[in-house]
């Protein structure tokens, strides 16, 4: 009986067996030996569907009645190639996948790709992902997903870019990140972070979230569950995507809510069990800025948070990408230096140690230990004299003792005392405790010309203690720093070097003839000068311009406007016997007279003479007592830039020769002593821009009369408008000293214009004091009223 039970069990078996056997055998030929085409509806609910860039698929399901798509593939020739970019067979260590949009393809992504990208080049790779469709003439690794559109949130781009990183790099890459165009990736920082982490165990890294306030509850959510906000940026260790990945369809298909980081969390909480991080540690690594309403970290890119973090968002201008590279590459720079000298000092001290150096030898500036007693003056003029900083800087070397303090000085001492703060809380962790910086009470400062720049800072610190006895007191600390110079070194300018610049002697110092900028060297400057009687300073003028631009044969054109008023007819017929003689000699198409009725109004002046140029003209506004030379008109040409920029040199304004100089005074106007004149940092009436972009701001403001204030309503338009200022010094036009005459009937703002202007021209106030205390009956008038 037992034998026969044990036959029936294994026909059983048998039986089984087969039919299993059957139905998989059965399912593996319906897949791939017939074509699912004509079973529409029977046998193919699941197809696969290329991406744009023909590598990975997705799935998608259709209802039995629905006709199938056609497969279509779809090559992808914007942008990298992505088979070259990443090759299947080398293993990597990150792959960021930055979600973006078709009108960003041009600004942040190329931004993103341009400065962050290269932070982690050789360990991880970036790709761009967009909608469908997306397109762009950029070098930037980018996939086009098909089924996706530029709708915010971009749950469904999100969750498919995750996708395509599963089903394309999955064991190409130890971890994988989800990123916006609008954030800052530390990818140095990012890998050293993510090397002593298992990238075996499901991990979800981020910083955490719950929502807002009026959210809670609404995004359903149990009591210990989270999600990782997007905006920072997201990490998925492989193991964690291998698990996501298949399932990404089904998440597409059970959203719960509109937010995509939400969703996304869900996702990998339903197929892996984890949750984002809950260390605190996170908001600070993946650091979303709160501070400033905009973003972009203007303000506070120097605060030692953004040092610390991994990454940084939001960047919502993407000048400010190349901004934030920039400082910390200099950052970088400014930490090697340090890491340079401390070596420097220990190799000095070895040798000192070893008895290689002796006493009597000299030591190199790096290898000196910080001290402020390094430089030992001999006499008493050579005692380096300290400055007081406080909210302003007390000084003897400026006229007014007591100052705002200058963004330069302001930017030093920022550096010098985040610098500070590195070193006081080094190890802080381990001693359980951290230092922050409150404010500056007071300090001193002196610059040594061999040896660098000293301070003496009182600082107010917060104390805050971790471990133990938790507490947070305020304190105060000085601080006694040396700033030590740097080595000469020499570098290449690379303007220089580049082989498109054509070399043309140049006497100047100042400026190179050629930046390579082609035609620029060619082409016209239209100077617009106003003119009222002077008639001795015309010809001064004139003499100028037939040596730097008619002798030369220079492309200009000077186009002067006489005001019959307010010169008699002498001086018209002298003015208009000089530029007969100048058009005879050298032909009257460069040279145009224009009349004008009325008062002299300097912006009704400049009107007219640009009134007949078309609006691609280089203007240049020029008074009649401007010397010049060559040079002046290469800047004129390449610092002016159609539809960017605009230029306002800052002139050198000569002093009054009769009251500062003697017989002996160097007359040459090319001579810059602080004895001699200063530099009008605050006129604008010099100034080179285009006609059209004159005219986009709205033009001069030709209700003026008289003298001023047009230069300034002028400036403020550019300030006001797109266009880039860019003002500098310019060591080859001066302003020849002139009296200054201002006419009582001049309305209040532009009589105390002019009469500024006439006090600055005397001479410095310097001279002036000395001139006061060589008269005793000023320097000791006595007070009537007593």
């Amino acid at each position: 009986m037992a034998k026969k039970n044990g036959l029936r069990r294994q026909h059983f078996a048998g039986i089984v067996l087969g039919l299993c056997f059957g139905i998989i055998l059965s399912s593996w030929c319906r897949h791939k030996i017939l074509p699912c085409a004509p079973l529409a509806g029977k046998c193919c609910r699941t197809i696969h569907v290329n991406y744009h860039v023909n590598i990975a698929v997705d799935h998608l399901e259709f209802h039995n009645n629905q006709a199938l798509p056609e497969v279509v593939v779809k090559k992808s020739n914007e942008g990298l190639d992505l088979n070259s970019y990443i090759n299947k067979n080398d293993k990597n260590f990150l792959l960021i996948g930055v979600i973006t949009a078709k009108k960003y393809l041009d600004t942040r992504a190329v931004a993103a790709f341009n400065t962050w990208t290269n932070s982690c080049s050789g360990t991880c790779k970036v790709i761009f992902f967009s909608s469908e469709g997306s397109t762009t003439e950029k070098e930037i690794p980018l996939v086009s997903l098909d089924g996706t559109d530029d709708s915010y949130p971009p749950q469904r781009k999100s969750l498919l870019m995750l996708k395509y990183m599963h089903d394309n790099y999955i064991n190409n890459f130890e971890w994988f990140m989800r990123a916006d165009d609008d954030v800052f990736v530390k990818g140095d920082k990012i890998e050293k972070f993510l090397r002593s982490v298992n990238s075996s165990v499901p991990h979800f890294i981020g910083q955490a979230g719950l929502g807002k306030k009026e959210e809670i509850g609404k995004l359903f959510l149990n009591r210990h569950e989270n999600f990782c906000m997007g905006g920072p940026g997201i990490l998925f260790s492989h193991t964690t995507l291998r698990h996501v990945g298949p399932h990404v369809h089904s998440c597409i298909d059970n959203l719960l809510t509109t937010h995509e980081d939400v969703e996304v969390g869900r996702c990998v909480r339903r197929y892996t069990g984890s949750s984002c991080t809950w260390a605190f540690e996170m908001q600070s690594l993946f650091y979303q800025n709160y501070k400033e309403e905009k973003g972009s970290f203007k303000t506070t890119l120097k605060d030692k948070s953004v040092r610390k973090a991994l990454t940084l968002h939001s960047i919502k201008d993407p000048q400010q990408q190349y901004r934030i590279q920039n400082y910390l590459h200099s950052s970088h720079i400014q930490d090697l230096h340090q890491k340079e000298l401390y070596l420097q000092r220990e190799i000095t001290q070895i040798e000192q140690n070893l008895g290689i150096l002796k006493p009597t030898d000299s030591i190199t500036r790096q290898g000196m230990m910080p001290s402020l007693t390094k430089y030992k003056p001999k006499v008493r003029d050579e005692v380096l004299t300290w400055d007081f900083l406080s909210k302003s800087i007390m000084s003897h070397r400026n006229l007014n003792p007591k100052r705002g303090i200058n963004k330069p000085l302001k930017h030093a001492l920022e550096d010098n005392i985040n610098q500070v703060l590195q070193i006081m809380n080094k190890n802080a962790r381990q001693k359980g405790r951290t230092i922050d910086y409150k404010d500056l009470w007071y300090g001193y400062r002196r610059v040594s010309p061999l040896y660098g720049a000293d301070y003496i800072l009182d600082l107010l610190l917060t104390y805050r203690k971790h471990k133990g006895r938790k507490m947070t007191v305020p304190v105060r600390r000085h601080a006694y720093l040396h700033q030590t110079f740097g080595e000469v070194e020499f570098i290449e300018d690379p303007s220089t070097a580049s082989s498109n610049i054509e070399y043309k002697a140049s006497h100047s110092p100042f400026t190179f003839s050629s930046l390579g900028q082609g035609g620029k060297s060619s082409e016209i400057i239209h100077f617009i000068l106003p003119l009222a009687g002077k008639v001795p300073v015309f010809k001064r003028f004139m003499q100028n311009y037939e040596e730097v631009c008619l002798k030369t044969k220079e492309a200009t054109q000077l186009h002067i406007v006489v005001f019959n008023s307010d010169s008699d007819s002498s001086s018209i017929k002298s003015l208009i016997s000089i530029v007969g003689q100048y058009q005879k000699r050298y032909g009257g198409s460069d040279i145009e007279v224009i009349y004008a009725d009325g008062p002299f109004a300097r912006a009704r002046a400049l009107d007219l003479g640009m009134s007949q140029l078309s609006e691609d003209s280089l203007l240049f506004f020029i008074d009649v007592d401007i010397l010049f030379d060559r040079d002046a008109l290469f800047r004129i040409r390449y610092n002016t830039i159609k539809d960017i920029q605009v230029y306002y040199p800052i002139v050198f304004s000569q002093y009054d020769p009769s009251l500062i100089c003697s017989d002996s005074c160097d007359n040459k106007w090319t001579n810059f002593t602080s004895d001699l004149g200063y530099w009008r940092s605050f006129g604008y009436g010099i100034v080179s821009t285009y006609k059209r972009d004159l005219i986009s701001v709205g033009g001069l403001d030709t209700s003026i009369k008289g003298w001023g204030k047009e230069d300034v309503d002028l400036y403020t338009k550019f300030v006001e408008s797109n266009l880039t200022l860019y003002r500098s010094i310019d060591p080859r036009l001066v302003h020849a000293f002139h009296q200054v005459i201002c006419d009582a009937k001049l309305n209040d703002v532009q009589y105390q214009m002019c009469i500024g202007s006439k006090a600055s021209s005397f001479g410095s106030q310097w001279q002036l004091s000395n001139i006061v205390f060589s008269i005793p009956d000023i320097l000791y008038k006595k007070d009537e009223r007593r």
